[in-house]
């Protein structure tokens, strides 16, 4: 190679450098994402969110079927199911629980990065999580949820070891509640978090579920018995009156500061996502036409 011949090649592999190291810094410069990892997705929102108050779910015949002709049984108890005047038809359960048609649209942000790196339950899983949620509650005040935690397994289904991805949850699936329709999940998770109101911390190790899934509620935000539009994604946030310690979860119910119809101040958080809803690194989403 010619001394000419030489020099150019040095001088072409500098200006490469430079230029590699003057993208860096205007990637570090404009905030630039870090490159997702070996298992890693990452979900975001910010924009529309709902609230949501306890309610009498309706029940799905199709799911459930009728007084003379049960199903799933054992993921709903009949004691939990109301019934017609004729006793014909199964009607709502019993009682209000967190899945509800009963909302108040509200703004927020969500901001999630999960590596499922672990299919099975156990205490050595090396699936991680790092979730921060910020909302306006139904009355004005600023709520801030943070999940850094997994809770790995131990429940009544299994918990993929904390993270799961693209895996079917709900309905008459067994893995979460059959309120909900079945849906695709590209994202679930199971951990423990803080809550805090107007920037104080008002409780911590709170069970917290999450998920990233087709959407089930339509166009005017109630939820029905399937999935409303599967091109589309719905981020849940989903805290019962549950709170982790040494020996498992225990009843507690959150101090939410809401105060519900009946006296009562409400026990849990049930909150979703909309607004420029973004999910990174998964093979099934976006839909392919």
């Amino acid at each position: 190679m010619t001394e000419t011949m030489k020099n150019g090649v040095v001088g072409f592999a500098a200006a490469v450098v430079a230029g590699v190291v003057l993208a860096t810094a205007a990637a570090q410069a404009h905030g630039a994402k870090k490159a997702l990892g070996p298992g890693e997705m990452r979900a975001s929102a910010n924009g529309t969110a709902l609230w949501q108050f306890p309610d009498k779910r309706q029940l799905d015949p199709a799911l459930f079927g009728t007084p003379d002709k049960p199903l799933n049984v054992e993921l709903l108890p009949l004691k939990m199911r109301l019934t017609n005047a004729a006793g014909t038809a199964y009607t709502t359960i019993a009682k209000p629980l967190m899945f509800s048609n009963r909302i108040k649209m509200t703004t927020g942000s969500f901001k999630m990065t999960v590596a499922d790196l672990t299919a099975k339950d156990g205490k050595g899983s090396k699936d991680r999580i790092a979730m921060d949620a910020r909302f306006v509650g139904p009355k004005g005040r600023q709520f801030r949820v943070v999940m850094n935690r997994l809770i790995t397994g131990g429940g009544d289904h299994p918990m993929f070891g904390g993270v799961g991805t693209d895996v079917l949850m709900h309905g008459g699936t067994g893995i979460g509640t059959p309120l909900v329709a079945q849906e695709f999940s590209y994202i679930t998770a199971w951990g423990l978090g803080d809550v805090y109101i107007d920037g104080n911390k008002v409780d911590e190790r709170r069970v917290i579920h999450v998920m990233v899934s087709e959407r089930t509620r339509d166009d005017n935000f109630r939820i029905g018995f399937g999935v409303a539009n599967p091109d589309k994604l719905e981020i849940h946030l989903a805290m019962p009156p549950l709170k982790g310690t040494p020996n498992g979860p225990v009843a507690s119910p959150i101090p939410t500061g809401v105060m519900l119809p009946n006296g009562k101040e409400q026990p849990f958080i049930h909150v979703n996502f909309y607004g420029n809803a973004r999910l990174e690194g998964d093979r099934f989403y976006p839909p392919q036409g």
